[in-house]
């Protein structure tokens, strides 16, 4: 039997754009590599203490290294979503005290913390860099009298440390240092936490001129987790709201526009698992606890990040290895938890359509990334593409040569971005970036005649929404 020329120049494109989808979806993880070449126990910290951060397509990660005589803060970025990588380099004296490190990124500036006891007691320390990680100034002790290691966030020039220090034996309590210089100078402590009590582990994570914070509190006599938030930068702050009932442990703040999503490790339903509480009007009030994961083992320590319905979480199962889970739906319903592999306390990051993973095994500090994650868990079947009738998204044609009309509607006023990915996650181009109006018809022409051919992602955020259109560009 003879297949004319004509048809299977049609057909084939169209087997072949079948046959990718299908692998792209089944073997989306990379392998693991090591991050962290001659460590000697390197180490991470708690799902408190975010030791991986990212800004565009740039990939921070810290970690605590025994090398030498020592402990030394090492510091390590990919300019391209974790393709390549520069080489890893100490930020800390490497015959130093240097461990428990957190990393916050705004702009071209990074900011870490540590805790550190060369002054003889735990201390916290404050590190940063102007310039992307290329030059580093001097470390800053914040706090002298540290029990846990500290946490730092930023926005803007806002820079915003949380300190653990036992005002008595037996009584801790979650404190903020701020910077509103950028880490120039710093104000006075305030204390966060009332607990009276083991008050610890805080995490914060901020936006704008919003400050959220976490952290196990034990007033009640069982271990739960208690919030807390700024809404002027700092200024002022609301209630200590208690977001558990039942023995709790290991909380972070996950912030994405009005969106606050608390996830926790908690024995609620008898061994530890993975829980969720989340917020849709920045923190005033929370929804019922979601329980996420239930296994005999026990998990706990998540660590989540969002873009509009898509949330990603990494967790540490008891037995030591790590796991991810997804929803595409902000929360309402979860994909099976996938093993990601042996080690310990996991984080995640998204750059485009790519989810950044490390995490530490046999002190090694490994990465892991998916290139296509945070874009096929959206909805890639012909046009027109919608999410939950807030977006409609399409592209014609949608096997090209050269040029597509790439053409939306959103359903309220809001600011969009659409953007464009390469199968490995690399952004090529971002085709609109501000305010549209409900119900306007956006149209824009996507001239891919510089690209290479093959699959790619036109990415399009709005609001607490985003839809993903897979392109597929050909070329004779």
């Amino acid at each position: 039997m003879k297949i004319s020329l004509q048809f299977s120049k049609k057909v084939l494109p169209l087997i072949i754009f079948t046959i990718l989808i299908h692998a792209v979806v089944c073997a989306q993880w990379s392998p693991k590599i090591s991050i962290s070449p001659n460590a000697m126990w390197a180490g991470l910290n708690e799902n408190s203490g975010q030791c991986l951060a990212v800004n565009g397509d740039t990939v921070h990660v810290v970690w605590t290294d025994h090398r030498t005589l020592g402990h030394a803060i090492y510091y390590r970025h990919s300019p391209d979503a974790g393709v390549t990588w520069n080489t890893a380099i100490p930020i800390t004296d490497t015959t130093g005290t240097a461990i428990f490190p957190a990393i916050a990124v705004s702009g071209s500036t990074i900011h870490v913390v540590w805790l550190d006891s060369s002054l003889g007691v735990p201390a916290s320390f404050y590190k940063r860099s102007l310039d992307g990680g290329n030059t580093w100034g001097p470390a800053v002790c914040l706090d002298s009298s540290t029990k846990f290691w500290p946490g730092v966030a930023a926005s803007g020039s806002m820079v915003f440390v949380t300190l653990n220090k036992e005002i008595v034996i037996g009584n801790t309590e979650v404190f903020l240092r701020r910077s509103i210089d950028n880490g120039v100078t710093w104000e006075a402590e305030q204390q966060i936490s009332n607990a009276f009590g083991r008050s610890e582990d805080p995490a914060i994570a901020a936006q704008g001129s919003y400050i959220h914070l976490s952290w196990n509190d034990k007033r009640s006599g069982i271990m739960n987790i208690y919030y807390r938030r700024s809404s002027d930068a700092g200024v002022t702050w609301g209630p200590e709201t208690q977001l558990t009932t039942t023995d709790s442990y290991t909380s972070m703040v996950s912030l994405d526009s009005a969106s606050v999503d608390v996830p926790y490790g908690s024995t609620t339903a008898g061994n530890f698992d993975v829980w969720l509480r989340q917020s849709s009007d920045t923190g005033s009030t929370f929804g019922t606890p979601q329980q996420l994961t239930n296994d005999s083992l026990g998990q706990a320590y998540p660590y989540m990040v969002r873009e509009g319905l898509n949330l990603h979480i990494v967790y540490f199962q008891f037995g030591y290895s790590a796991w991810y889970l997804h929803s595409g739906d902000g929360g309402v319903t979860w994909d099976s938890t996938f093993f990601l592999s042996n080690g310990s306390q996991p984080f995640i990051a998204i750059t485009g359509c790519a989810l950044q993973v490390i995490f530490a095994d046999s002190g090694t500090i490994y990465y892991m990334r998916n290139p296509s994650g945070n874009c096929l868990a959206s909805d890639v079947a012909e046009e027109p593409t919608s999410h939950a009738n807030h977006l409609l998204l399409s592209a014609h044609p949608n096997l090209f040569s050269q040029l597509t009309t790439i053409q939306f509607t959103l359903a309220e006023n809001s600011k969009a971005t659409l953007k464009v990915y390469t199968l490995l996650g690399r952004e090529v181009a971002t085709l609109i970036d501000g305010d549209r109006k409900a119900g306007e018809v956006c149209r824009v022409v996507f001239d891919a005649s510089k690209l290479e051919p093959g699959m790619y992602f036109c990415h399009l955020s709005a609001g607490n929404s985003l839809v993903t259109k897979t392109l597929m560009l050909l070329k004779e």
